[in-house]
């Protein structure tokens, strides 16, 4: 019974130490202070609810079943080993046509685990839509733009197999957290690239109709800008993984090294004025990405006569409980109706 009461008060002084004076899962030192960024561009939400919500699986009475393991893409790692790329398919039962949308989850550019965030997945599927879940390259086997590379090849699996999974192949959007938003960003702002085109399908269109990025990154030179000195610059080391995504797990190199390299892998990079309408959400308190990230992204859109709206989310950290709140699903679905089903 002591060990007990001993362990229960270890767990619950790790969960009172401010997040600002905790290291990331990463180890890169969290950072001291948060630069506000201009908003006036921007929705502001406020009190919206930190409960968890989870769904461990499909309820049995739903129209909705979930297919698991469908092999999309064969590719190699960075090492040249085979690897099969898998997605998880929230589809429906019955012989309609529905829009798609794809989601890309986070994982720090570290991991891309397509089984998590099922609460948020189903609550957009069950509104009218299919919804895929994808793997994709990550630091350990892979660099940006196989990352890249691997979503557009899901879009064209998903176009090529339209009929088998109830899709309409010409309202297809992507959706993405954290490095999922990133990639969607990346994804939204390359309709057309080829250099981002291969494997399987190529005879499919991967452009998107619409793109949400959530707390993504749009300049991997800035991750840190809104950050004290001291944090902004352990995204310049090489214990960073954002260097290792650009360059290779091997290279030696940070985001700041070959700077012709580095502009190649930010999507902001790429924004013209034929991009898909964008979809953007940042937390106030985000001490992973600069919250400025996509404000740099929804103001280059914005330039460049593309429609993007952007929503700020008031004490909000990165990959916080706020995200999945009922009225952020509602403008999540909102914007999909309007760009996949009007």
């Amino acid at each position: 019974m002591k060990t007990k009461y001993i362990l229960g008060f270890i767990v619950m002084a790790i969960f009172s130490i401010p997040a600002f004076a905790q290291g990331g899962a990463d180890g890169l030192l969290m950072p001291k202070f948060i630069k506000p960024s201009d908003n006036s561009t921007s929705i502001l939400l406020k009190d919206l609810s930190k409960e968890r919500r989870f769904l461990r699986e499909i309820p049995a009475d739903s129209e909705i079943h979930l297919l698991k393991d469908i092999v999309y893409h064969k590719s190699k790692s960075i090492d040249g080993d085979p690897m099969s790329l898998s997605m998880d398919l929230l589809t429906y039962k019955d012989d309609k046509i529905r829009p798609c949308v794809v989601y890309v989850v986070g994982g720090g550019f570290s991991s891309a685990s397509k089984e998590r965030n099922l609460y948020d997945r189903f609550e957009v599927a069950k509104v009218g839509y299919v919804v895929a879940s994808v793997q994709y390259h990550v630091v350990s086997n892979g660099i940006y733009s196989d990352a890249v590379k691997d979503i557009k090849a899901a879009i064209r699996f998903l176009r090529a197999n339209a009929k088998e999974y109830g899709i309409n192949p010409d309202k297809i959007a992507v959706w993405g957290e954290s490095a999922g938003g990133y990639l969607a960003a990346m994804v939204g702002t390359t309709n057309g690239v080829k250099e981002f085109e291969a494997g399987e399908n190529i005879d499919q269109s991967s452009d998107v109709q619409a793109a949400i990025d959530v707390y993504g990154l749009s300049d991997l030179t800035k991750i840190g800008a809104d950050y004290d000195e001291a944090a902004a610059n352990a995204h310049f080391t090489l214990i960073s993984p954002d260097g290792k995504f650009i360059h290779g797990k091997n290279s030696g190199l940070t985001s700041l090294d070959k700077p012709e390299v580095v502009a190649k892998a930010n999507p902001i990079n790429y924004v013209n004025k034929n991009d898909p309408p964008f979809l953007l959400f940042h937390g106030t308190l985000d001490v992973s990405v600069s919250p400025s990230q996509t404000l740099l992204m929804h103001n280059s859109l914005r330039e460049a006569g593309v429609n993007s709206t952007r929503y700020v989310i008031e004490g909000a950290r990165h990959a916080s409980a706020e995200f999945s709140d009922p009225q952020v699903i509602t403008i999540i679905v909102d914007f999909l109706d309007k760009h996949l089903k009007q």
